[in-house]
This record gives structure tokens, C-alpha cells and sequence, in this order.
């Protein structure tokens, strides 16, 4: 697995291609970012007491097995399992983007999310439009973590008008982009990184603002899983002094 850039503000990691592995791409007491491409045997994933996660299929539908039941995920489903559990997940060619947090004093559970099921919004104005899915929000069942889909327009900017959300850490996986590329940008007072991001790349962002725009014909499209490392779960965030007379328009974020 290549890292592209590894700091304080932000981590990029080239799509994945070794088959059959669940890797760590960030980790903290808190919360925890993996990834695994699968291939002709199941990946195992185990999650702890009093932790909790979701599950990402990407890619291609993927099977994920909890004990006798059995899931099955079409691209961009969520699978969320809190308590001790003892997952196999299949399905050749299928990327897998686990997100774990902790789970409070809530004991086992689990439940799914259909994209096709959700009913996507339109954020933004011209130049910044992107289409919002959320799968996982403030309101649902989780103690730590949220999770959707943004699908920008043709060369537009997302995560725009710039914002920045410090208790919660978050990763970005791409698709959608083709041939074109996509400019991700980590920013706070202490400086910027920029990260060249194409299909099925992923950063972790740490801190600071982080905004995003597509090549012109190209479409910046992302699954985002949220983990809150501090306080009670909101999707509470703090735009950018030189943009905040900025029109934001409808939103799933909170000033």
C-alpha cells in the first residue's frame, strides 16, 4: 500500500490493490479507519466490547457474515455492528471501508442501510453543487459515527463553503472520477496539504478544513464516514473565516 503524505492535518493512501487484507489507515483510542480489497478468501474482522462499526461495500456487492446471519450488500450499503462480534466478509473484487468508534454502554446490534433506500438532497450553489446522501446521520442509532455519500457536479467544488469539524475525524474514498483527478485540500493555521486524489484513494482528515474540486468533466464523488473523538455526536462544524457570508443553502452540516 502506498502513503502518499503522511501529517498532522491529513493522510492520503493510494487505492489499495493487494487482495485479502484488512489494513489499519488510522487509529486512535477513540476511532479507527480500515480497509480491505477482497479476494478469493473472506477478510475477518473482529470488533471489540463496547466498540462499534460500519461497513462500507464499494466497488462490487459484497457478502458479510455475523454469526448465522447473513448480508448482502450492493455498492455504497452500510452494515452497522456494535458489541464483541466476529464478522467474514466476501465478495472477489469488493472494497470494504470499515469505520470504528466507540459504542457507549449499548450492548449488541446491528442494522443496515440501502443506498438505493435514501433520498439524496442538493447542497451548494453554482460551483460548488454536490448531491448529498446521508445513510448514517445525527438522528440514527450509533454513539460516535455517521456515514453517507457526496456526489459533486462536473468540475465543481464539495465540502464547500470550507469547514472544519476538530472533535470529529473523518475519511474520504473516491469514485466516480474516470480519467479526471480531483484536488484535495487539508488546511489549518499551521499550514496546507494538497493531495492529487483519483478512484478509490482515501484520506483521512485529521483537523482543519478540508474543501475538494473535481477536474472539468470529471465528478467528485465520496463515501465519508464520520468518528466523534470529543463530545456527543453532532454534525456541528465550523466554516472557514473568509467564507462564512458564503450561501451554503440546504445542508446536512450545522453552524
Amino acid at each position: 500500500m502506498d502513503v502518499k503524505k503522511r501529517g498532522g492535518r491529513g493522510i492520503h493512501f493510494n487505492a489499495i490493490e493487494e487482495e485479502g487484507l484488512l489494513v489499519t489507515l488510522y487509529e486512535d483510542p477513540n476511532c479507527a479507519f480500515k480497509w480491505g480489497y477482497i479476494g478469493y478468501e473472506p477478510i475477518s474482522l473482529r470488533v471489540g466490547e463496547g466498540r462499534e462499526a460500519l461497513i462500507a461495500c464499494m466497488r462490487r456487492p459484497c457478502t458479510i457474515s455475523l454469526g448465522e446471519e447473513e448480508v448482502r450488500l450492493q455498492p455504497k450499503d452500510l452494515l452497522y455492528v456494535s458489541g464483541r462480534a466476529s464478522l467474514k466478509l466476501g465478495g472477489r473484487g469488493s472494497l470494504i471501508v470499515v469505520g470504528e468508534g466507540l459504542s457507549g454502554e449499548g450492548g449488541r446490534a446491528s442494522f443496515t442501510r440501502r443506498f438505493r433506500d435514501v433520498k439524496p438532497f442538493t447542497s451548494g450553489l453554482e460551483g460548488y453543487r454536490r448531491d448529498i446522501y446521508t445513510l448514517v446521520g445525527e438522528g440514527d442509532p450509533t454513539n460516535s459515527l455517521m456515514a453517507g455519500f457526496t456526489e459533486g457536479w462536473p468540475g465543481e467544488w464539495t465540502s464547500f463553503p470550507p469547514h472544519r469539524h476538530d472533535d470529529k475525524v473523518e475519511i474520504y474514498v473516491y469514485y466516480g472520477l474516470g480519467r479526471g483527478y480531483g484536488i484535495q485540500i487539508v488546511e489549518d493555521e499551521r499550514g496546507v496539504d494538497v493531495f492529487l486524489v483519483r478512484d478509490y484513494d482515501a484520506v483521512v482528515i485529521v483537523r482543519g478544513y478540508h474543501p475538494n474540486v473535481a477536474t472539468p468533466g470529471s465528478r467528485m464523488c465520496y463515501l465519508w464516514i464520520l468518528c466523534q473523538i470529543r463530545g456527543a455526536k453532532s454534525m456541528k462544524v465550523e466554516f472557514h473565516p473568509d467564507f462564512r457570508e458564503l450561501p451554503v443553502g440546504k445542508s446536512h452540516l450545522i453552524r
